[in-house]
């Protein structure tokens, strides 16, 4: 159900709900063993937000997470600090962000009146200032300059910590042809060419695809993405990339993709079904509502990756003798919209059609678990480096 303080702004909701999704899964996992979580947020606004107590704002929303982990991990006998880094530049914003902020005494919220990207240094102390720290870093700009790699890699290069960005891929595509943007600081050079010489939904695809790489490369990242929608279009807004070095943080953000997801879907259908009150006069009868709702942009980028991921999973079996499920199944997941029964789907029936074997499986266990560490033994790549050996003899 869309919240009435998100209205005319849905796909706002669907990002805040992103974040508190995988903040309320990931901060008390983390906070079981970090002596000190850090929550950092870039570009902390307030913007348009209309709740009293600014409660329709990422950082409002971010806050209130650590407030409750903070209680949880206690009765289990953690206290780790919480500590949050709230930085805006807008005089305006400012000034409701320091209201904010000293009403905050659960834990502590530190705003600066800073334009985030002349202040890197003070970023990364207040980061390490504890130690056995642990951050998570929010990159929400208003266009995309603010999210190219060489300004941000010093927040990419932080270790340990997790990043998550918004990237504006609507503006993006919009100035893409032009040399004057500097979008080469985005996807890279080599890329960008290339993106220029493609349209459509598939140069969409290949810009995320080139600044996950970028992201991936900068900070030896898993990478995954998910696109939120215009609430009034068939079309991608932008999309929100996050970036972790665990394996059990990839897994924990596929949680939330599966959630916000059909979230995202239903605020679009309300949000289209209020327009459409607004024109007409006449809600849609309930039983019709569903029939009225219709969207093609996701469900095909969805299949994209679903082929993107397959390739990418059949290459890797195709040209290695072993490999272990934990290191195939990020390959897989960091595609947007695949999920791990996928991969089990596409790995059973080869490992009954004898192409491939788990080596190191007990009897009775779950198939294809990589808290088990299982070993896959490739025997397509076998078969063909003996025909190899055999050719070249």
């Amino acid at each position: 159900m869309q919240s009435p303080l998100y209205r005319e702004r849905e796909q706002t909701e669907v990002k805040h709900r992103c974040l508190e999704r995988y903040l309320q899964a990931a901060v008390p996992i983390l906070g079981s063993w970090s002596d000190d979580i850090v929550y950092v947020d870039c570009c902390a606004g307030p913007w348009k937000a209309n709740g009293d107590n600014l409660e329709d704002t990422s950082f409002s929303r971010a806050v209130e997470v650590l407030k409750v982990a903070k209680q949880e991990l206690a009765r289990r006998g953690r206290r780790p600090s919480f500590r949050c880094l709230l930085i805006e530049k807008d005089d305006e914003a400012y000034a409701q962000l320091e209201e904010y902020a000293k009403k905050q005494t659960e834990v502590e919220v530190v705003p600066e009146h800073w334009d985030f990207t002349q202040h890197m240094d003070h970023i990364v102390r207040f980061v390490k200032r504890a130690k056995n720290s642990f951050p998570f870093v929010f990159i929400d700009p208003k266009g995309y300059e603010l999210a190219c790699i060489d300004v941000i890699a010093p927040l990419l290069r932080l270790h340990p910590g997790e990043v998550l960005i918004n990237l504006m891929t609507s503006f993006i595509r919009r100035f893409i042809g032009e040399d004057v943007k500097p979008l080469h600081r985005l996807v890279g050079a080599e890329s960008l060419e290339r993106i220029r010489a493609i349209s459509g939904p598939e140069q969409e695809q290949e810009i995320v695809r080139a600044y996950c790489e970028q992201v991936r490369t900068a900070g030896d990242f898993y990478v995954c993405d998910i696109p939120v929608m215009k609430p009034d279009q068939d079309d991608f807004h932008y999309y929100l990339i996050y970036a972790t070095r665990s394996l059990k943080g990839v897994e924990e953000f596929k949680a939330t993709e599966r959630a916000v997801v059909p979230f995202m879907h239903e605020t679009r259908a309300e949000a289209q079904e209020y327009r459409g009150f607004q024109r007409t006069g006449q809600f849609a009868f309930p039983e019709f509502q569903s029939h009225l709702y219709r969207e093609n942009r996701y469900t095909e980028y969805q299949r994209t990756n679903l082929l993107g991921a397959a390739e990418r999973v059949q290459s890797l079996l195709q040209s290695t003798k072993e490999i272990k499920y934990e290191k195939l199944l990020p390959e897989a997941l960091q595609f947007g919209g695949v999920q791990e029964h996928h991969l089990r789907e596409w790995l059973k029936p080869l490992e009954q059609g004898g192409k491939m074997v788990v080596l190191n499986r007990e009897v009775g266990e779950r198939p294809f678990h990589y808290k088990k560490h299982h070993v896959l033994g490739c025997r397509a790549a076998q078969s063909q480096r003996e025909a190899d050996s055999a050719c070249a003899v």
